[in-house]
Parts: structure tokens; sequence; C-alpha cells
């Protein structure tokens, strides 16, 4: 069974400088993309060559053709874990590639594992580290930390929690590096029409429930809006299959179903139509998002923001937008606000196009990552 290339490897002399290794199931082809995926397209688009991608084969043309792409096969016929099998897939990978460096995204667990080998380790963490395996403790923390030649959290929040009860010389090896967009797929100037949108998983965390409740109670008041959600429990579903998604559309007003849309998993390229359309994009996170990609994604839209003021979404939207605790009551407020008022409504439209175009400037943000993939 030999791994999957797309395209050949290359690199200075054909060696791969950084293998970046994907989570199982994280796919890097353009017909399901998760989100580590588009950050990382958008991070090598412009620079292939100092890197290659390592994950599961792809089922359809990769994210970025340019960039060098490891299939790792899994043989089906071993009753191991599909995790086992997948740890098994890096190493022979290692063998055969032999690459300087291992950037393994949010399995710390894998970073453990491969720790005594004689090459390069570096973490990149998408997670709150005390729900990762392997980062979970300080002594974890610490160990990880010591054997890293850098750490990457994409948030200052996520970095504050892979920091504490660490050392701050150790501390010191974590690296911020946001999320980025590729800014050429929103339209802030596109004309908006009176739509709030929700995109996310249909999973509780997501808070999708409190903001259908919010919904309910404010769409009477204003005829001429309607909301609209995207998403589902898993990639690829076009029905309702789990109990959340079932209890969402029990809560759903009949009188409401014309007005409140359930579309489902829908493509990247329909979500960001969808974003350009909407003049109002909620994120009512009840969890602490360690980023917050899609409050990024509908500033870069121009939609007025409204958010979850936990984990890092403050440090996404900042004052371009409204944060709120992600309840019912607090959640209408915000959007009578909004809807009610049509200027400051955009006004709030044009300071989060702003800022995402700014502060997360893509070309310098991964610049940032690159050197030091390159180092």
């Amino acid at each position: 069974m030999q791994p999957e290339h797309v395209p050949p490897q290359s690199g200075q002399n054909g060696v791969t400088e950084t293998a970046i290794i994907l989570p199982h199931r994280e796919a890097f082809s353009v017909d399901r993309p998760g989100a580590i995926a588009l950050t990382l397209a958008n991070q090598l688009e412009h620079e292939p060559d100092c890197s290659a991608i390592w994950g599961d084969p792809l089922r359809a043309a990769p994210l970025v053709p340019a960039v060098p792409y490891v299939g790792l096969a899994t043989p089906k016929w071993w009753p191991a874990r599909q995790t086992i099998r997948y740890r098994w897939a890096i190493a022979r990978a290692i063998k055969r590639q032999k690459p300087q460096r291992l950037e393994i995204h949010n399995r710390a667990h894998l970073f453990h594992e491969f720790s005594h080998l004689k090459l390069g380790l570096s973490l990149y963490v998408h997670n709150d580290p005390h729900s990762i395996r392997g980062l979970k403790t300080p002594k974890d923390r610490q160990r990880l930390l010591m054997r890293a030649d850098y750490v990457v959290a994409v948030s200052e929040f996520i970095r504050q929690r892979l920091c504490e009860g660490v050392s701050a010389s150790l501390c010191a090896r974590v690296v911020v590096v946001p999320n980025t967009l590729d800014l050429a797929r929103f339209a802030p100037e596109a004309e908006k029409q009176k739509e709030i949108l929700f995109v996310g998983r249909l999973i509780p965390e997501k808070g999708a429930l409190p903001l259908l409740q919010a919904l309910q109670t404010v769409l009477p008041r204003f005829p001429e809006w309607r909301a609209r959600f995207i998403g589902a429990w898993h990639f690829g579903q076009t029905t309702a299959q789990y109990p959340h998604e079932r209890e969402l559309l029990a809560t759903l007003h009949p009188q409401m179903r014309d007005r409140i849309l359930f579309d489902w998993y829908q493509p990247y390229e329909r979500v960001t139509a969808a974003f350009n359309r909407a003049a109002i994009a909620v994120v009512p996170s009840l969890w602490a998002e360690p980023f917050g990609r899609t409050a990024l994604e509908g500033m870069a839209a121009g939609c007025a923001v409204i958010a979850s003021n936990r984990g890092g979404l403050p440090e996404v939207v900042g004052e371009a937008g409204l944060l709120v605790e992600p309840t019912a009551e607090h959640l209408s407020d915000a959007l009578t606000r909004l809807m009610s008022d049509d200027a400051y409504r955009q006004a709030i439209g044009l300071l989060g196009a702003d800022r995402a175009r700014t502060v997360f400037e893509p070309s310098t943000i991964h610049e940032k990552i690159n050197l030091l993939r390159r180092g």
C-alpha cells in the first residue's frame, strides 16, 4: 500500500522541510474542507515549497494543488483502532519521506509518541489545550514545550491556557498565529438582504438553540426579516439525524418555518455567498471558542456581527461587533438593536470589514508562520 502523492514532494534538494500532520478525518480537499484545512490552504497558497501536507487520502482535488500532499493510507485488515493505524501510517511516511520537522496539528499525544525521533517537532493548537490528550496537565504541557521547536496557538486565549502552570521561559516558545481568510471570497460592498445568518455545527455548544429562541421572539416585530442556519452535526448532512437537531426543529414554531430556514450542510462556496448576502451574522457559542472563524468570516463579508463574549471571540471581534452573553434574552436585545437601526447596523458592518482586513491581514500572518516552518 503506497502513500498518495499530490504532487511529488518538493523543497530544497527534494527534501521536505516541514511535514504538516493533519488530524485524522480533517479533509484537505475542495469538497468538504475543515477549518484547519482552510487555514493551512490560506497560509501555503503562495509559499508551497517549504512544507508538505500529510493526512487521510484525498477524495477530491486538493485545496491547494501546488502544495505536496502525502495520503496516509492505513491497512484496513489490521484490527486496531483507527488512531493506532493512523499513527502507524505517519511512522511509515517518516521513514520514507525523511522530513526535517513534523508540525502536528492538535494531536499532542502524537507529538509525545514521536518525541524520541531525531527530527524537529512542533505543535499547532487549534482547541483548548485542557481538552486535548497530551496537554491536559501542566506536566504534559511543560514536557512538550521543552521538546518543541515551536508551539503555535490560534489566539491569545489558547496561549494563556497552554501557559497555565508552565514557567514563563517555556511559555515564551508559544507563538500566537491567528487564523486568516481568503479575503477575495468576501464582498462587504455587496448589497445586504435583511437576513440573519448562523453558520456552524448544530451541536449544543454552538448556541443554536438560544439563538433560535431569540429569533422567535424578535422576528414577529420585524416582518421583513428572516433567518438562516447553515450547518449540521456532521459534514455532509442534509437532514436532521441527531437529537439536538431534532430538538431545534421541534422548537421551531410552525408560523416561523417560512422565515427561519435550516439549510444543513453546504459547500464552502455557498457559505461565503450566504455571508455576502446577510446583513447580520451571529456566533452565539456557549463554549469558549478557541478562535471564532465564523465571526471573522461575517466581519470580512461586511455583516454586523453579534458574538458570544467567551474564549477567543472577543479577540476576533474587538470593538467591531456586539459581544454578549449567549442567552436568548441578550441575543434578542442585540438583534433588536441592529435590526431597528439601519445606519448603526451598516456602521458595525463597515467596522468589521475594516478589522478583518487590517488586524487579520493575511500576508503578514502567513509570513510569521512560514518563517517558523523554514527555520
